[in-house]
């Protein structure tokens, strides 16, 4: 939604993200980013740390960077959450990641996965 390379803001981006019932973002840590997640609708349990909470529309949650954190979708509908990287850039990561809006996506192999955690300072646990 805002990004380094769209906009030319160095010091944070926002982002969108819609999980399924029953999906998950798996617990991993960002080596060089803070996080902040926005619960915009629907329900999930995140782990952050060693701590579990239950995240409900309108719940926010900070994420220092190195701190372990990952997202479950336990609610029965989808979980939409919004969220910001400080400082910007981490969001290339996902168009790295991901395919084209429109295209199905491309599995990675391990050594594409491993690039890019290396390139982008992500580590998976």
């Amino acid at each position: 939604m805002i990004s380094k390379d769209r906009q030319g803001n160095e010091s944070m981006c926002f982002c969108r993200e819609e999980i399924a019932s029953g999906e998950a973002i798996p617990v991993h840590k960002h080596l060089n980013e803070d996080e902040l997640i926005f619960a915009y609708a629907g329900e999930a349990t995140m782990r952050i740390g060693q701590k579990e909470i239950i995240l409900k529309q309108g719940a926010v949650a900070l994420i220092p960077k190195g701190v372990w954190h990952g997202v479950r979708n336990t609610g029965k509908e989808k979980f939409i959450m919004v969220f910001s990287y400080s400082p910007a850039g981490f969001e290339e990561y996902f168009r790295e990641m991901g395919s084209p809006a429109g295209t199905p996506w491309q599995p990675k192999s391990q050594a594409e996965f491993d690039r890019l955690e290396k390139k982008w300072g992500i580590v998976y646990e």
